[in-house]
């Protein structure tokens, strides 16, 4: 069986999206190189060991990334749960909770003051998320969030401007601040109309005096390559291997490969994979995907 660079360690660092498609970072620990792997449209199996190694730091001018110079490997998650050692977390200087510390690095506070703005992200009819992000970053914030559709509400100065809007929407009933990957996870066997989702946010944002800027925008394409990729049906796996997952790609929504086998999708999130060592097998499916029928659902 064809493995990835078999004579390396690889540390899973991140993922995102291009304009050919989703892929996976991932880093050389002790060649001290990052690689972008696009995963559209390609069969592989991807298994984590319980080794964790730093993903290495970004640089929040550029928002690139690269592989950790001193290729320190962490301790388990139970004891240490960062991704990055001191040294690279220093050198990164972010902290998404920034309104909630005592104080910010000189990177975060050159960071907070850029423009920014306020999203609302569409999950389902009851799972509408609401945020901020640097207008440096596009959407790119929006599709590793996994949103169905997303709208701008509205554009700030600033970071701690946005905060102030992103802070009360937030205390409104029925918007969340988090959602946890699993219930996205869910929420993907849900059934699923853009239309409809594009109604739901416009409605939502009108109903707390806010009216989308520039539209509410479907981002399906971004996940499948084309809107009509996108498949129907996506399932659950039942009694998965919580180490491994296989497939031919047909997209990635957020941190949850969308893997086919045997013409059906499966929902596979990664997300929480990051900073664990991983090997990658090509062109072969090293586990095979069970589920119950009553788990399907309309995509």
């Amino acid at each position: 069986m064809p493995r990835f660079m078999p004579n390396a360690t690889l540390v899973f660092s991140g993922l995102g999206y291009a304009a050919d498609g989703p892929y996976l970072l991932v880093n050389d620990v002790y060649g001290k190189k990052q690689m972008r792997l696009p995963v559209l449209g390609r069969t592989f199996t991807l298994r984590h060991t319980q080794k964790r190694f730093c993903i290495g730091p970004f640089d929040l001018k550029t928002y690139q990334s690269k592989a950790c110079e001193n290729s320190v490997e962490l301790m388990p998650f139970s004891q240490y749960k960062d991704d990055m050692c001191p040294a690279c977390r220093e050198e990164t200087g972010f902290n998404p909770a920034f309104y909630n510390a005592d104080s910010i690095s000189a990177q975060q506070r050159a960071y907070n003051l850029t423009p920014h703005f306020v999203y609302m992200a569409y999950f389902s009819p009851q799972h509408l998320k609401v945020g901020i992000s640097s207008e440096t970053r596009g959407i790119e914030r929006l599709l590793e969030q996994g949103a169905r559709v997303a709208g701008i509400l509205k554009r700030f100065a600033n970071a701690d401007e946005a905060r102030a809007l992103e802070a009360h929407l937030c205390a409104q009933e029925g918007i969340y601040e988090t959602m946890r990957l699993g219930t996205k996870v869910r929420l993907l066997s849900d059934p699923f109309k853009a239309d409809a989702a594009i109604e739901t946010v416009y409605e939502a944002a009108r109903a707390h005096g806010v009216e989308p800027e520039g539209g509410v925008l479907d981002l399906t394409k971004y996940y499948f390559g084309d809107v009509e990729a996108a498949p129907d049906i996506v399932q659950l796996p039942d009694d998965s291997p919580s180490d491994m997952v296989a497939g031919r790609c047909v997209g990635m929504v957020g941190g949850i490969l969308m893997l086919e086998q045997g013409g059906n999708v499966f929902a596979a999130p990664v997300k929480e994979w990051e900073s664990y060592e991983v090997e990658i097998t090509v062109g072969e499916l090293l586990c095979e995907y069970e589920y119950e029928p009553q788990q399907m659902g309309l995509f």
